[in-house]
């Protein structure tokens, strides 16, 4: 599976806290070298964005070394496309009729 530029992006600014400490990834066998909020914030990245579930038993740094590790993890799942944004019961929204004025009185 190509990485999708968004995501090549992605990994290329956060996959250290240390932002600008690491260069670009050019070569898709190159270590990503991700330290572990790196690679949390990849997984919730994954999600939002793309719609892949992540499961417990892959969170391995193996399935997360290099480019191409994860573009192989990617090719087994099929994305969900990212999430609606979840409404709260009773929010209010476009749908629900307009508050009542209490402007100035005529």
């Amino acid at each position: 599976m190509e990485i999708p530029p968004k995501l090549k992006e992605y990994i290329d600014n956060h996959r250290s806290v240390y932002r600008g400490s690491l260069q670009p990834i050019i070569d898709p066998d190159e270590p990503l070298q991700m330290d572990s909020l790196g690679l949390i914030r990849l997984v919730a990245f994954l999600e939002k964005e793309f719609g892949y579930w992540i499961e417990d038993e892959e969170l391995m740094a193996d399935n997360f070394a290099t480019l191409r590790q994860i573009g192989i993890l990617l090719a087994t799942k099929t994305p969900t496309g990212p999430p609606a944004e979840a409404k709260l019961p009773g929010a209010v929204g476009p749908s629900a009729s307009p508050s009542p004025d209490y402007g100035t009185a005529s």
